[in-house]
């Protein structure tokens, strides 16, 4: 097995949590000497074609509103991969949308391997999302038939993905995975006796970011030496900040924005926070542990198995601001914990997260596909 083809409807330098999974494993997998390509939407002022980190990008153009965007990169996916038909032997389509449906229609008329990549779960997820649609629909009933795999990230996924009649034997679970040697951070020495508190993320909804800045107002009252980063944007970007304002701790908050390189804020941090309502399996989560960081995170998505039910990090209820207030207080007054958590977190990552790890799982999935692939 050499050639795999990965299909994503954004990427980089656009960089969500799925992006940049698909990127490490791209990289991981050109590093182990397999020929990758990445399909993906080109947007304005990305090139159609580029060599990036041993693996080339191919950027077929998308046009249009709506629907007539997807079907325009979907005909643009299905005549790469046509072209391309004689170099690779695996398709892996990240999400259940229109990169998938290239994947599974090329993969079933070329008789090639094809996996498809569950990205999250809840209302918000793939599989919900496809159902309240006839176009979403098909491609659930394409997935049932055609895809040779179905990744899912927890069990939630896993219960999901059997709830619409894909075939346990098809189903695999991996989770997602980080390079920890690039998050062993060296910690800028403090001019400020401020524990520093961090969020990185969408502006979004699904974050209950109010939940963290009304806890954090309260936490102030009961500890006053915090200081909370927001790191991100979104939707709720406006609201988040009148929001401070009327909490009255605007000169205690730092709304850093977008950032293309999130390490120098985690370096800097104290405590990872993420109060969200619903999750897949957070990248930024993985990243404010492979940093070393105490974590505080509710218990949705894959966040419980992650840090192992709390040993690994504190579990909080959603929406519970009295909660979250005093663990941050206690938290933000022990350093001795901190540096506990911290250490656990790390170890985890290391222990289970690691890329080295989990490309080694993909690697051995994508061989397996291939066999029962071939002739």
């Amino acid at each position: 097995m050499n050639g795999i083809v990965m299909l994503i409807n954004e990427f980089t330098p656009i960089s969500g949590g799925t992006e940049k999974q698909a990127e490490r494993l791209a990289a991981f997998m050109a590093k182990n000497g397999k020929k990758v390509w990445v399909i993906t939407r080109r947007f304005p002022g990305l090139a159609a074609k580029e060599e990036y980190q041993g693996f080339t990008i191919i950027r077929p153009p998308s046009f249009g509103p709506g629907k007539l965007k997807t079907f325009s990169f979907v005909l643009g996916s299905l005549w790469h991969l046509w072209q391309l038909r004689k170099e690779y032997e695996i398709l892996h389509a990240h999400m259940l949308f229109g990169a998938a449906f290239s994947a599974l229609l090329t993969g079933k008329l070329l008789k090639k391997g094809t996996l498809v990549k569950l990205g999250s779960s809840g209302e918000t997820g793939e599989i919900a999302v496809s159902r309240r649609s006839s176009r979403g629909r098909v491609r659930l009933a394409l997935l049932r038939r055609w895809a040779d795999r179905v990744v899912v990230l927890d069990k939630k996924m896993y219960v999901e993905a059997v709830s619409v009649g894909i075939p346990a034997k098809k189903i695999t679970r991996i989770s997602n995975g980080i390079d920890a040697a690039q998050f062993e951070l060296e910690k800028p020495k403090k001019n400020a006796e401020k524990v520093e508190i961090l969020f990185i993320g969408r502006f979004v909804p699904e974050k209950s970011l109010p939940t963290l800045l009304n806890a954090y107002q309260k936490a102030l009252k009961i500890y006053p030496s915090l200081h909370l980063t927001l790191v991100g944007d979104g939707v709720e970007r406006e609201a988040l900040e009148n929001l401070a304002e009327e909490l009255g701790v605007t000169q205690e908050i730092t709304f850093a924005g977008k950032q293309s390189d999130v390490r120098p804020y985690l370096a800097a941090a104290d405590i990872f926070v993420l109060p969200s309502k619903t999750e897949g399996m957070s990248n930024a989560l993985l990243e404010g542990m492979a940093a070393g960081l105490p974590c505080l995170a509710t218990p949705v998505g894959a966040t419980p198995r992650v840090l192992e039910n709390g040993k690994h990090g504190m579990l909080l209820p959603v929406g519970d601001v009295d909660a979250w207030a005093q663990a941050l207080a206690d938290l933000g007054r022990n350093p001795q914990k901190r540096a506990a958590l911290g250490k656990a977190a790390r170890e985890r990552i290391l222990n289970e997260y690691d890329f080295s790890i989990i490309g080694a799982r993909y690697l051995a999935l994508y061989e397996e596909i291939a066999k029962g692939a071939q002739p």
